[in-house]
């Protein structure tokens, strides 16, 4: 018996094998489908919204074992459903490590090695497809990944796949889009209806109506819509309808090509193009007088090994000679030579170092505030004066030679060169030309002309520049390339997907050439880096610009096509006053988020006005900052109850809503339960996908990065409860989810990691709670009014970190004794549940984090051999040694203690040496005879790392745990 009352994702949800596919499909740059329409920041994994969508849409039974293989057989994330996704195949070596003695002896010729196998002679075609499955089903979920193509790209075609489905689910469908249209029909009585109200980069909106859902889609923000309307519209067209599209931007970029080329200005007298220019600023020194180009390194090129010298020339500043296929001296020189180190300005001149804050001219007023010295730029400039502190300075380009080779082939030859006298003549031309033009095309909208607002992220260039318009943050060379795309684009654009296409590619260019565009030095690049390669305006010091010929990969961006037959709505809308119904709103909200994105998208929205008011009359071209739901507070608060509300109201009572964030603070989730709960709303269910990268940006350090999905209902009851009465009910709820995670849990292939079992004592706290309509002496309105710093614990925070406690009395290794367990330390709890979690094979920072969280453990870093992203793994004995040892914590332990001992045994390979080690530490009143039953418990753990494939640094060890383990039991025997 289905029941259509719940959903699939209230009672369970794959977190593992959708964290997997999530941070696979992450890491596809731009293999990813929306990513190529332009830069959105936090736009989650298209998987991770088909899931959610299915995992709401999908009814549960009694079998909830079978209900999760359906599940996973719709997504192709079951055995079947990989194997159809498998898209390179196993290596012969691969082939023959995972077979056994028998397989072969059968398969591969006699002297075969690991290193040399080889297949018999004769074997056919079949036999090697039979070897590939076979191998295939012996690897890991994640071996099995990098074979596999991305569920996005694979349609299930099997008739008895579908059957199967069917036969469970009660339909009649043979495609994901009819399965997602018929579960619609029997929850809501049509085709399901999906809201998003922050829509962003369009994630959401896109993957809902891909797979069949009718979507409304909405954002504050002009370039969010945009890009939400161009994921629908665009990536959503058919491929004759790109191809269109295609031969639009081609035309374009034909008659901007044939510009720029009768104007002379990228092609030097030996017919070689340029394709990149390198500009720096130049300061003069406040000590000698000296002009200094400035730069933090004049390395050009590693793998062409392209460096600048500077020479002085004892009048008043520097030549600047780029010297390719650099010798060791001269790339010493060009490293002693560098101008800005530690935010200070190095003359080579005169040897000084001056603050860059004393060369703005930056001061103190008599109230302390600071004063920025810089000059504003006025509105008509786009180069600097002659007198302002910071001058603009071409200092190398990059040409392009094309020659026939002795056997008449086309090659290409890059080399760099210092500016001749004629190309700096070129660059005067540019600025004529850009000069004869500038006003003209502000006023049509081609080049921007708005001022820049002050705020959080935009006051870094006017205060370390002096920009104060958005056209000051591009050189001549680029407003004129740039404005010329534009200026094209509205005279061949017939309608609104070609103006999109158009601010599209004006918008990649852009991002990819400013002034605060970065010059990648590395071997394998040599090439220009985007502005937002994190969530700021950092201006710089030394910035490239690009020809004509190298915006091609900006112009002709990537367009990763399906077409969407579903229907579409997409509005600029504010999310407090949605007038919309929706049967299920899944959001992205901006919550306690750090990513100025109104701010940011100015940078974009200064090119973009003029033709978004062409494409959509109806839309507003102002970023609306003022308007944002941002920031953290009272006012934001109250902004996301009133959004919440307002969704609440425009859903039907059957209706659900899922909350994607961020964040892992129980102060963030006590705030968001109580905005949420004031709201109207209830919770039911909580999963946290994580989808682990390196950091990058402003995100220092070993940044992690997970999803969680709340899931949420109209709140019904009107009922008020006690806070003394909440307790018993969820140590009840938390004991009950963690029992049901359990049984679902597949032990050869674990799903859910301590962070899931964690956040499922958050969900069922708050679960609990949001099912009251009143808390008893819980006043929201109060908590929500403090600031989220203060060191006030709020009740509702309270609440929940005495569900984190239930949590993780509750959860004892397999088979550790209770009462043991109990004996021991916070911190020695930590150490074995996180060798438990490296044998599962999860390597990701946040378990051991939420871990450290969940044990009250503070100091843990000593613990690790690796503590990155992906990799974390803690010390073996052998790396511990005595490191530290005796110094309170941890390395006082009885735990500790025994890994010095097992470490002893390894090394002796005898026991003696630990037996000897344990009874000097625990000599007195028999201390050691009192905490042998202990030392026993935990030796007895550790010696399961023995055999578990992953943990080879631990087997050796794990062996002597277990050989001392018997000599203690012995002991006095």
């Amino acid at each position: 018996m289905l029941d259509f009352t719940k959903s699939f994702i209230e009672i369970q949800f794959p977190v593992s094998k959708i964290s997997k596919e999530s941070y696979k499909e992450r890491k596809a740059n731009l293999g990813q489908t929306l990513t190529g329409l332009g830069k959105w920041w936090g736009r989650k994994p298209l998987i991770l919204v088909r899931a959610t969508l299915l995992g709401i849409l999908m009814p549960v039974s009694e079998d909830t074992v079978k209900d999760k293989d359906i599940f996973l057989k719709i997504l192709t994330m079951d055995n079947e459903g990989l194997w159809s996704r498998k898209s390179k195949a196993i290596s012969t070596k691969d082939i023959y490590s995972h077979l056994n003695t028998k397989e072969r002896k059968q398969y591969f010729d006699s002297e075969s090695t690991l290193d040399k196998p080889k297949y018999i002679s004769g074997l056919n075609k079949e036999d090697k497809e039979y070897l590939q499955k076979l191998v295939f089903n012996r690897l890991s979920y994640d071996e099995k990944l990098v074979l596999c193509e991305r569920p996005e790209h694979v349609i299930i075609e099997s008739k008895e796949i579908w059957e199967e489905i069917n036969s469970h689910l009660k339909t009649n469908a043979f495609s994901l889009e009819e399965l997602v249209k018929e579960l619609g029909a029997k929850r809501y009585g049509h085709n399901p209806r999906v809201g998003d109200c922050f829509a962003g980069g369009g994630s959401i909106p896109f993957e809902s109506a891909r797979i069949g859902a009718d979507v409304y889609a909405s954002d504050l923000n002009p370039v969010a819509s945009l890009l939400t309307w161009a994921s629908l519209n665009i990536a959503g067209a058919s491929d004759d309808e790109v191809e269109k599209l295609r031969e639009f931007q081609k035309k374009v970029y034909h008659d901007v090509n044939k510009q720029v080329i009768s104007w002379g200005i990228e092609h030097n007298e030996k017919g070689h193009r340029a394709d990149s220019y390198l500009y720096c600023n130049e300061v003069r020194c406040p000590e000698c007088g000296h002009k200094v180009p400035l730069a933090p390194s004049w390395i050009i090129g590693q793998g062409t090994k392209t460096v600048v010298i500077l020479k002085d020339n004892n009048i008043d500043g520097f030549n600047m000679e780029v010297v390719q296929g650099a010798n060791k001296e001269q790339f010493q020189e060009a490293n002693n030579n560098i101008t800005f180190r530690k935010g200070k300005l190095y003359c080579p001149h005169c040897k000084m170092e001056t603050p860059m804050s004393s060369i703005r001219g930056d001061r103190r007023d008599s109230e302390g505030n600071t004063i920025f010295g810089l000059r504003k730029w006025e509105k008509h400039e786009f180069v600097p004066r002659g007198n302002d502190v910071f001058q603009e300075r071409l200092y190398a380009i990059r040409y392009v030679e094309i020659y026939i080779d002795e056997k008449g082939n086309e090659k290409t030859k890059r080399y760099y060169a210092s500016p001749s006298i004629k190309d700096i003549e070129r660059e005067n031309k540019v600025v004529e030309l850009l000069t004869d033009v500038f006003t003209e095309w502000q006023e049509k909208g081609y080049i921007p002309s708005a001022i820049i607002e002050s705020g959080e992220k935009t006051d870094e260039p006017i205060r370390t520049r002096g920009w104060n318009y958005w056209h000051q943050l591009f050189n001549p060379r680029q407003l004129l390339i740039h404005g010329l795309f534009m200026q094209k684009t509205d005279k061949y654009a017939k309608n609104n997907y070609e103006l999109v296409m158009g601010l599209l590619g004006i918008n990649k260019i852009c991002d990819w050439d400013s002034k605060l565009a970065r010059w990648d030095s590395a071997p394998a690049s040599e090439k220009i880096a985007q502005t937002f390669s994190n969530q700021a305006l950092n201006t710089i010091f030394n910035f490239p610009s690009r020809g004509v010929s190298t915006t091609t990969t900006s112009w002709f961006f990537n367009i990763n096509n399906t077409k969407i037959m579903s229907k579409a709505n997409i509005d600029l809308f504010d999310a407090r006053i949605i007038n919309n119904i929706a049967d299920i709103w899944i959001t992205d909200p901006p919550y306690a988020d750090a990513v100025n994105y109104h701010e940011l998208t100015e940078f974009f929205l200064s090119w973009d006005k003029g033709l978004i008011e062409k494409a959509f009359p109806e839309w507003y071209t102002d970023s609306k900052r003022v308007l944002a739901v941002k920031g953290t507070g009272q006012s934001f608060n109250e902004s996301m109850i009133e959004v919440y509300k307002s969704l609440k109201n425009h859903m039907p009572d059957n209706g659900t809503q899922v909350v994607m964030f961020t964040h892992q603070d129980v102060k963030v989730w006590s705030e968001l339960a109580m905005i949420l709960w004031s709201a109207g709303l209830r919770v039911v269910s909580a999963w946290n996908i994580a989808t682990e990268t390196e950091a990058s940006g402003l995100k220092q350090g070993n940044y992690v990065k997970g999803t969680v999905l709340l899931t949420l209902k109209k709140q019904i009851s009107n009922e008020i409860v006690f806070q003394d009465e909440l307790y018993d009910e969820i140590k009840y709820e938390v004991e009950k989810i963690i029992d049901s995670m359990h049984d679902l849990d597949n032990k050869d292939d674990p799903d859910f990691t301590d962070a899931d079992y964690l956040l499922a004592s958050y969900a069922s706290s708050l679960k609990v709670l949001t099912a009251y309509k009143e808390i008893e002496g819980i006043d929201v309105h109060y908590w929500l009014s403090q600031p989220r710093n203060s060191t006030q614990e709020n009740p509702i925070e309270a609440l929940i970190n005495k569900a984190v406690k239930i949590a993780y009395d509750y959860l004892i290794p397999e088979g550790f004794d209770k009462i043991h367990w109990k004996d021991l330390t916070p911190d020695e709890r930590f150490f074995i549940r996180g060798l438990e979690i490296e044998m599962n094979g999860n390597y990701q920072i946040s378990s051991y984090q939420e871990l450290a969280r969940g044990f009250g453990v503070k100091e843990y870093a000593d613990m690790f051999a690796e503590f990155k992203a992906n990799s974390t793994r803690l010390m073996t004995p052998s790396e511990f040694k005595m490191k530290n040892l005796g110094n309170g914590g941890f390395s006082s332990s009885i735990v500790r203690h025994l890994l010095v001992a097992i470490n002893e045994c390894t090394n002796s390979k005898s026991t003696v040496e630990g037996r000897s080690y344990l009874k000097s530490i625990y000599s007195e009143n028999n201390e050691f005879w009192y905490k042998k039953p202990i030392m026993i418990e935990v030796l007895s753990f550790i010696s399961r790392l023995e055999h578990v494939e992953n943990m080879a640094l631990w087997h050796e060890h794990a062996y002597f745990a277990k050989i001392l383990k018997e000599a203690l039991k012995n002991e006095g025997v």
